[in-house]
């Protein structure tokens, strides 16, 4: 145990030692993973729109002329009964005229003499939101149902911010693995320059008998502290970054970015073991 704790004090010591080249490396790994941390918070953002988008969507059903509002109730209860339906809401032949005035200022019954408006209802899906995939075989169902007219939902908004999502997260995803590969490297030249200014070191150590691990563990943790210590400015600038975000957000939406602390977490993680192999990796070219 007392081995172990020498080995961690070293490799701390031995950054503190190069001081500039190790603040250089923190701040470029740093300000590069920023990028990756708000483009995953954007992502994880935008899910929960989408999702919160779809749940607001309503399925409209338009029943048939010669259908009564007892008639339409019935439908409608049992639109609600199935699986994935949350709830619905009925609308009468006079509750859509009276929608009509509101809206566009005039009485339909002033413009025609019968109110041609069908009976409808509104059906919302389940608050956890579902696929367009989910969603066609509940539209198939009630378009099945006797005096169902028509049924409408807006399938092309929803696909559109599905392919819009999965289009970022394809775009994040590669801009973050290119990031990390980077930081793999940076880590394994601050690693290597080390090594090169302590190879007298080095060469003592190994005269007098020491083995390839304990040579090793000091640069291995420098490499783990430079990427530790780059996720966590990372994350500092990310909320930073967020809360510019929102400041202008709010002039023009409600809509505002959630930090979400698990995808700082699993940054840093991901940060951490990108920093083990480029520390490994330096270390196993110059000490072999």
């Amino acid at each position: 145990m007392d081995k172990f704790i020498y080995l961690l004090m070293e490799g701390y010591r031995s950054l503190w030692r190069a001081k500039l080249s190790t603040f250089s490396s923190i701040v470029t790994i740093g300000v590069t993973l920023s990028f990756v941390g708000f483009g995953a918070m954007a992502t994880s953002n935008l899910a929960r729109l989408a999702n919160e988008s779809r749940t607001d969507y309503a399925i409209e059903v338009f029943f048939t002329q010669l259908t009564t509002d007892s008639e339409a109730q019935e439908i409608m209860n049992e639109i609600i009964s199935m699986d994935r339906v949350r709830e619905g809401v009925l609308i009468t032949k006079q509750e859509a005229a009276e929608i009509f005035q509101k809206e566009f200022g005039e009485n339909i019954y002033d413009l025609l003499d019968d109110n041609p408006l069908p009976t409808s209802c509104e059906i919302k899906l389940e608050e956890s939101g579902l696929e367009s995939a989910e969603i066609e075989p509940v539209v198939k169902a009630i378009e099945a149902m006797d005096r169902v007219e028509k049924v409408s939902y807006p399938a092309k908004a929803i696909t559109l911010v599905e392919n819009y999502f999965q289009g970022m997260l394809s775009v994040v995803a590669l801009i973050s693995m290119a990031i990390l590969m980077g930081t793999t490297v940076l880590v394994s030249n601050t690693i290597r320059l080390t090594i090169f200014s302590r190879k007298d070191l080095i060469r003592i150590l190994k005269l007098v008998g020491a083995t390839d691990r304990f040579v090793k563990i000091p640069f291995i943790v420098e490499g783990i502290i430079v990427g530790i210590a780059g996720g966590v400015l990372s994350s500092l600038l990310t909320y930073l970054f967020i809360r510019t975000a929102n400041s202008f957000l709010e002039l023009f939406t409600p809509f505002q970015l959630i930090w979400d602390w698990r995808v700082i977490i699993l940054l840093i993680l991901v940060v951490a073991l990108f920093s083990i192999l480029g520390s490994r990796k330096a270390v196993k070219k110059l000490l072999t």
